[in-house]
């Protein structure tokens, strides 16, 4: 039988009503003895709240849900653990879904953490510029993690960096069917056309958001009649497999194809060569993003957007490690 707060109270030697105000910390404040004691009896009965009950006297769970798009990537993988850690300091779980890069399943995820009524939801969405009103219905606050300006603005950057090391034939490797793909593409596109650089179609390579991804596109690209130089490439995970094609080919780096990735996670720093690549402030984003979702007289579906970069300089573009 579970064990309820009249029988902490008996134990303690208080009324219930001192139980709840040491467990909800008030409204009335408890003597430091009778506090002990109630602490004590809580520790040897091994009480544990209710949620359920909490939640219909409250209307609140105490947790906030995240839908990304997949937890194993890098980036993903780094920016769950600073939610996980923000919703923990401020008292809060964190359930956490995957929509595994489905709009159908980001949709099934959210509709069933909102059943769970939780009280807020952080989405990382696989198409964060499809029409996302009906997320109103919901009947939960949802704050949308989206970097429109930033992925073009920050592989343009990227790529102009390459530009200044003397490149010209340089590739794109991304997953083309994704929005930040798609926007990534085009910041490394404006950067060849303002450096008076035609774009290359051949040099574009798609591929899944994996290291066998990047293996594989890497492959393809440098082994084309006329390969690129240098490469940006979207995703860390990439990034890694295709150093791996660059090994199997016999390639250096950055001697014989210089490398740019736009996540730069803990993994472009200590791949060999490390890599040069667009640096996020990942805890920055997770603070704004829970401290965004929590407010809750706030709009039912908002976004959160502005962002600054820096682009880490690295072994991949000649530079010393760091």
């Amino acid at each position: 039988m579970a064990v309820t707060r009249n029988d902490v109270a008996r134990l303690a030697g208080v009324s219930p009503g001192l139980v709840s105000y040491v467990l909800n910390d008030g409204p009335r404040p408890v003597s430091a003895e009778a506090r002990t004691r109630i602490e004590a009896a809580i520790e040897e009965l091994g009480y544990r709240r209710d949620g359920i009950a909490r939640y219909l006297k409250t209307g609140k769970t105490n947790s906030l849900g995240l839908v990304l798009p997949d937890i194993g990537l890098p980036y993903y993988s780094e920016i769950t653990k600073e939610l996980n850690a923000r919703t923990f300091e401020l008292g809060f779980q964190l359930l956490i879904a995957t929509s595994e890069l489905d709009s159908a399943r980001e949709d099934a995820q959210l509709a069933s953490l909102a059943e769970r009524r939780v009280d807020g939801i952080i989405l990382m969405s696989v198409d964060p510029e499809r029409d996302l009103s009906s997320l109103e219905r919901l009947g939960t606050r949802v704050v949308v993690i989206d970097r429109p300006e930033f992925a073009i603005d920050s592989a343009r950057s990227a790529t102009e960096h390459l530009i200044s090391h003397g490149h010209r034939d340089i590739g794109f490797i991304g997953s083309i069917r994704l929005r930040a793909s798609q926007r990534r593409l085009r910041g490394w596109s404006l950067a060849l056309e303002d450096a008076g650089i035609q774009p290359n179609a051949a040099w574009i390579a798609s591929a899944p958001i994996t290291r066998k991804g990047g293996h594989e596109a890497a492959h393809r690209l440098l082994t084309s009649s006329r390969r690129p130089s240098a490469l940006l490439i979207g995703s860390d995970a990439q990034a890694a497999g295709a150093l791996r094609a660059f090994k199997d080919l016999g390639l250096g780096v950055p001697d014989d194809v210089a490398v740019v990735t736009s996540e730069g996670t803990d993994l472009a720093r200590y791949t060999i060569p490390s890599l040069t690549s667009i640096v996020q402030p990942i805890a920055a984003i997770a603070k704004d993003a829970v401290d965004s979702v929590l407010l809750a007289d706030a709009a039912a579906v908002a976004r959160i957007n502005n962002f600054s970069y820096d682009l880490a300089l690295r072994e991949s573009c000649g530079h010393e490690a760091h």
